[in-house]
């Protein structure tokens, strides 16, 4: 399969046989990299691969006192150029552009970082039509037909990709476009069986968009004002007429997050309406609120799929005070560690497994906890089950049954490592941030020091008669990890 770049390799040597080097400096003369995207690179791989197709042959000449390739138009080279020649100027292609893209993901950044972004490609665009009237004009002194057609290809589509973004620009500006006002450029619209709405709140405020959020179920419609991402407007609307009350309006607004039918539209062109409910509360814990009147489990599975599921917080902070969270939700945050599933975190906080999903939920929400890595869970697991394992089996070894002296020193050596003994249990710190790889290390170095101390007060044949009895105690699924990360 011929590509545009084998097309354009062949098309010169046509004309003559060349040197690699010689084909480039013809490119670059001929002004074709102008309108067309082709490196030196580029074009000693499209050699390569012609040579190998027998499309070219290749002699060796000396020139200027080095021996160069010197490369030849084969006749099965010739019949393949014509062939794609004639593809290429017949194609029923469609005219594609890559750029689109851009502007298909453009309602994911914010907006104000999109504007600025699109405003840099038009100075390009600006500087690009400029560089294309110059040689236009040179070309057209010069009288050369083609070159001439190609650079006004070239430029009636700068001109055209100028404008059409221009326009973009002014609608993203909220500038007036045709016959009325435009704000902005995004219209969304769905399901809320299909999108949830925690996850539509934080697709506007992470994109710092203005507009009108319009949730209704057919009978009762409510709707959320932003400004740069800010919540700032509410208002309910039941069958009997507006909601006036400005508690009962905040009730029908986090009433919505237990909705699991409805249709919503986000619009940008909709501003807050007049008489709505002022908003001094953050998305954040609007969200976290909100989540607070779910009470059904379809819901509450969109984050937490069953009490097998194991969290893990995303930051290092605890309780956040920028958040309003109530002392359950510490507890419940505090009790996460990487290890622990729903069943055994309720369990920890004298909770109901429905309350502590739920929680979960808003925790899961607002981005403060994670679903945990599978990786990180089961090596965490492994490193527990191995150091409170070799810990226990010292015990027929020691002075007394009572006698901690193993755990102190092992702690006093590991001072500098959020991980210790306590009451012959681990304890774990480590940073729910860290790469597999990075905590694999923490364990290494605890576990070493852990076995060192052993040696050193119970001997080497006990070490080693204990490091094989914890070997048989661990689960084959764990051995694997292990060996993976060669902890001892």
């Amino acid at each position: 399969m011929l590509t545009r770049n084998d097309l354009l390799v062949l098309g010169l040597l046509l004309d003559r046989p060349m040197h690699g080097y010689e084909i480039s400096q013809t490119i670059r003369a001929e002004g074709v990299t102008t309108w067309f995207n082709i490196s030196t690179p580029a074009v000693y791989y499209s050699l390569n691969k012609l040579r190998r197709l027998s499309f070219i042959s290749e002699t060796r000449a000396r020139g200027g006192g080095a021996e160069k390739s010197v490369y030849h138009l084969t006749e099965r080279g010739r019949e393949a150029f014509f062939g794609g020649m004639e593809s290429v100027l017949a194609s029923e292609e469609p005219v594609r552009f890559e750029y689109d893209l851009g502007i298909f993901l453009l309602n994911k950044l914010p907006q104000g970082r999109a504007l600025s972004l699109l405003e840099k490609r038009q100075g390009f665009l600006r500087r690009w039509r400029a560089t294309l009237d110059e040689a236009l004009e040179r070309e057209r002194t010069a009288g050369e037909p083609l070159r001439v057609a190609i650079l006004e290809h070239a430029a009636a589509c700068a001109r055209m990709e100028t404008d059409w973004l221009a326009g973009i620009i002014r609608q993203l500006r909220g500038e007036e476009v045709g016959a009325g006002e435009y704000r902005g450029l995004m219209i969304l619209t769905g399901d809320l069986h299909d999108f949830h709405l925690p996850d539509l709140i934080k697709l506007i405020v992470s994109g710092k968009h203005s507009g009108t959020l319009t949730v209704t179920d057919g009978t009762s419609t409510r709707t959320l004002s932003f400004h740069e991402g800010r919540p700032v407007c509410a208002t309910s609307r039941r069958p009997d007429g507006e909601v006036r009350d400005p508690q009962q309006v905040m009730n029908d607004i986090y009433d919505l997050f237990r909705w699991q039918e409805g249709t919503f539209v986000f619009d940008q062109r909709l501003g807050p309406q007049e008489g709505c409910l002022v908003l001094r509360v953050s998305a954040e814990n609007l969200i976290l609120a909100g989540a607070r009147w779910v009470d059904n489990w379809t819901t509450i599975q969109r984050a937490v799929p069953s009490q097998d599921a194991v969290f893990e917080r995303r930051e290092g902070r605890v309780c956040p005070e920028d958040l309003d969270l109530t002392d359950e939700e510490c507890q419940v945050l505090e009790a996460l560690d990487g290890l622990r599933d729903v069943t055994d975190v309720a369990r920890e906080c004298g909770l109901t497994e429905f309350e502590t999903s739920k929680i979960l939920y808003g925790l899961h929400a607002v981005g403060l906890v994670q679903p945990g890595d599978l990786d990180k869970i089961r090596l965490r697991r492994l490193f527990r089950e191995f150091a409170e394992l070799m810990c226990r089996g010292t015990r027929p070894y020691r002075a007394a049954p009572n006698d901690l002296s193993c755990e102190i020193e092992i702690n006093q050596r590991c001072a500098d490592l959020p991980v210790r003994f306590v009451a012959s249990r681990i304890e774990d710190h480590t940073d729910p941030g860290l790469r597999t790889e990075e905590l694999a290390q923490v364990y290494r170095t605890f576990l070493k020091i852990q076995i060192a101390v052993v040696r050193g007060r119970f001997g080497e044949e006990v070490a080693d008669k204990l490091l094989r009895q914890v070997w048989a105690q661990i689960s084959p699924g764990l051995r694997e990890v292990l060996e993976r990360y060669e902890l001892v």
